[in-house]
C-alpha cells in the first residue's frame, strides 16, 4: 500500500545526510542524543555496535598475536618496539600514550647500546676524551690557532705520551704490581705465623682475653677477609690498568680511536648544535639549560679531578722514591687512581704504601712515618687548595651523603661503582634540583 499525503513519514526511512536515522522531537520530549560517529565523513559499519566496538580490535590483537608466533625467529626488541610506536602514534597527544612511547624508544635505545657495546668502545672512548680536551682547544682557538691544528696538536701530543708509557712504564708496572702482592702475602704469612705462636696467646693473656677464640676468629675471620680486601683492591687497580691496555692494544682501536677524537674534537661545537636540533623549538631551551647544568656540574668535575688526580700521584710518586719506599711507581699510580674515591682511596693508599715500607729495608719507622705524613699532608692539599682551586664548588656533596653513595655503588657495581659514585650522585642530586625548581615554578 503507498501511503497517502496524510500519512506521517517513516523515521526510518529519512537521514540526516551521515547514514543515521532522523528522528524527529514531540513536544514535551527531548530527541535522543545520538553518538558521533568513529568514522568522520563516513557512514557506521556495518553489523551490531558491539562487534564495532569490542569483536573487531580483539579479532585485530589475536590476529597480530597470531603473526607473532608465526614470525618468532625475527622478533627482537627492536620489532616489539616499532609495533608498540606504530599502534599508539595515532593518540601520541595523549599524556600517558606519549610517555609510552618515549619509554618504548628509551628501552629499545638501551638494548641497542647493550648489544652493540662492544662495537661501541672505541667511540665511547673517543667521545670522552675529546669531551676532556674540549676547553683546551677552545682556549687555543681563542688565541688564534685554527680549531683543527689544535685538536691535531693535542691528539698527537697524546698519542705520544700513551705510546711511551706503554713501551716503557707499563712493564716495570706489571712487575711493581707483583712485587706488592709478595709483599701482602709475606704479611699475611708471619701474621699467621705470630698468631700461632705462643707470644700472641701469653699477649692475651695478660689483659685477661682467651687465647684459643681470639686465635681462631683472627685466623679464620679477620687474616683472610684483610686479604683479600688488599688483593681485591690491587687486582681491581690492575685490572683496571689491563683493561684499557688490552683495549688499546688492539690493532682496530689502536688506530681508529686517534682519528675519531680528531675529528670529535674539531667538530665539537657543531655537535652539540646537531644534538639540539633533534628537539622541537619549545623543547629546545629546556633542554639546553639542563645540559649546560650537567656540563657545569660533571665537566669541571671530571676535567678538575683528573688534573688532581695526576698531581696527586706525581707527588707521592716522587716522595716516596726520595724516602726509599720501594714500587714507588705502581704507589704513585694507585694513589692517583684511588684519589677518585673520597676517604677509601686516600685509607686504601695510605695502609698499602704503609705496608711496602715496612718491607723497604733500612730504617723502618721513619719510612712509614714518612708515608703517613705524606699521604695526610697530600689529602690537607688537595682539601685547601687543589681542590677549590681546581675542581670548585660545583660538586659540594655532604659528606653523609658521599659515603652512602660510595656504599651504594660500591656493591652493585663494584670498584668501578666506588670511582663513579661522586659525579654519578652529584648528576642524581642536580636531576632532583631541576624537578625542585620546576615544582616551585609551576605551584
Amino acid at each position: 500500500m503507498q501511503p497517502t499525503a496524510s500519512s506521517p513519514p517513516d523515521p526510518a526511512s529519512q537521514h540526516d545526510g551521515s547514514g543515521r536515522p532522523f528522528l524527529p522531537s514531540h513536544p514535551g520530549t527531548s530527541a535522543p542524543e545520538i553518538p558521533p560517529s568513529p568514522y568522520p565523513g563516513q557512514s557506521l559499519p556495518e553489523g551490531p555496535a558491539s562487534l564495532s566496538g569490542f569483536f573487531l580490535p580483539l579479532i585485530g590483537v589475536l590476529a597480530l598475536i597470531a603473526v607473532g608466533i608465526t614470525v618468532q625467529s625475527v622478533m627482537s626488541p627492536f620489532v616489539i618496539g616499532a609495533v608498540v610506536v606504530f599502534l599508539l602514534y595515532p593518540w601520541r597527544s595523549h599524556t600517558l600514550i606519549s610517555r609510552v612511547i618515549v619509554l618504548t624508544l628509551l628501552l629499545v635505545a638501551l638494548w641497542v647500546f647493550v648489544s652493540l657495546f662492544g662495537i661501541l668502545v672505541p667511540f665511547l672512548i673517543a667521545y670522552l676524551l675529546a669531551y676532556l680536551l674540549n676547553p683546551l682547544v677552545t682556549r687555543l682557538a681563542k688565541r688564534g690557532l685554527p680549531r683543527w691544528a689544535g685538536s691535531l696538536l693535542l691528539v698527537v701530543a697524546f698519542v705520544g705520551a700513551f705510546t711511551g708509557a706503554m713501551i716503557y712504564l707499563f712493564p716495570v708496572l706489571l712487575v711493581q704490581f707483583e712485587g706488592i702482592l709478595n709483599v701482602i702475602r709475606s704479611l699475611v704469612s708471619q701474621v699467621t705465623a705470630w698468631l700461632d705462636s705462643g707470644a700472641f696467646a701469653t699477649a692475651l693473656e695478660s689483659v685477661g682475653l682467651p687465647a684459643d677464640s681470639a686465635r681462631q676468629m683472627l685466623t679464620t675471620e679477620l687474616v683472610p677477609r684483610l686479604e683479600e680486601v688488599f688483593k681485591s683492591v690491587i687486582d681491581g687497580v690492575l685490572g683496571l690498568l689491563s683493561g684499557v691496555t688490552e683495549i688499546a692494544l688492539q690493532i682496530v682501536n689502536v688506530v681508529i680511536i686517534p682519528f675519531l677524537v680528531f675529528y670529535i674534537l674539531k667538530d665539537f661545537p657543531e655537535i652539540g648544535e646537531r644534538f639540539y636540533r633533534i628537539f622541537s623549538r619549545d623543547h629546545k631551551a629546556p633542554v639546553r639549560k639542563i645540559v649546560d647544568r650537567i656540563d657545569g656540574v660533571l665537566g669541571r668535575y671530571f676535567r678538575g679531578a683528573v688534573v688532581v688526580a695526576l698531581i696527586q700521584g706525581t707527588l707521592s710518586m716522587t716522595v716516596l722514591w726520595l724516602i726509599g719506599v720501594q714500587y714507588a711507581l705502581v704507589l704513585g699510580l694507585m694513589t692517583s687512581v684511588l684519589n677518585f674515591i673520597p676517604y677509601v682511596g686516600l685509607l686504601v693508599s695510605l695502609v698499602v704504601a704503609s705496608l711496602v715500607a715496612l718491607f723497604s729495608g733500612g730504617p723502618v719507622v721513619p719510612k712509614v712515618i714518612g708515608v703517613v705524613v705524606l699521604y695526610l699532608g697530600q689529602k690537607l692539599l688537595e682539601a685547601t687548595v687543589l681542590g677549590p682551586k681546581i675542581i670548585g664548588p660545583k660538586v659540594g656533596l655532604h659528606p653523609v651523603v658521599l659515603i652512602l653513595s660510595l656504599l651504594v655503588f660500591a656493591y652493585f657495581l663494584g670498584f668501578l661503582g666506588m670511582l663513579i659514585a661522586v659525579p654519578a650522585t652529584a648528576l642524581l642530586l642536580t636531576a632532583w634540583e631541576s624537578w625542585e625548581e620546576r615544582r616551585d615554578r609551576e605551584a
